[in-house]
């Protein structure tokens, strides 16, 4: 009996775990989506940031992102996502999310205006400044360059 009390407790904490996750996924959803054009590379990037912060398996990776991709697409507004962002994700790690959303932004190597847009707003948002997302930014930036050996556009 007391093993099944302590499931009970297990799958909770798990389903808040997952329920996290997801809408960690379902902003960088957002993020891929907002220039219309949901390529995949930018699912592959979600997966493998995924991957790197959660430490899950490629298969439940995109288990999450499918999911995420489903919540981004139920949730009108960026400012609902962000709310359950900051009650998830402590401010320490907000500057790790901008840089991830960079990462999603730049993984097309183009920027348009409404990824400009869509960043400044989420990153006050998330409550991050601008500062610190332009060193996120920055920090994708020399990623790419020296992924790619070439120099990606400031």
């Amino acid at each position: 009996m007391f093993k099944k009390l302590m499931q009970l407790f297990d799958n909770d904490i798990k389903k808040e775990k997952n329920d996290s996750r997801e809408i960690f996924a379902s902003l960088l959803v957002r993020a891929a989506r907002i220039d219309n054009e949901y390529s995949i590379s930018e699912k592959d990037k979600i997966n493998k940031i995924l991957i790197n912060k959660f430490n899950v398996s490629e298969g439940e990776a995109i288990k999450i992102r499918t999911f995420g991709e489903g919540l981004e697409s139920s949730i009108v507004d960026t400012v609902q996502i962000t709310k359950e962002i900051k009650k998830n994700i402590p401010f320490e790690y907000r500057t790790a999310l901008a840089e991830d959303l960079w990462s999603i932004i730049l993984a097309d190597t183009k920027r348009t205006e409404d990824e400009n847009s869509f960043m400044r707003t989420c990153i006050k948002l998330i409550g991050v400044n601008d500062v610190d997302s332009a060193k996120a930014r920055q920090a994708v930036i020399n990623r790419i360059n020296e992924k790619n050996d070439a120099s990606y556009p400031k």
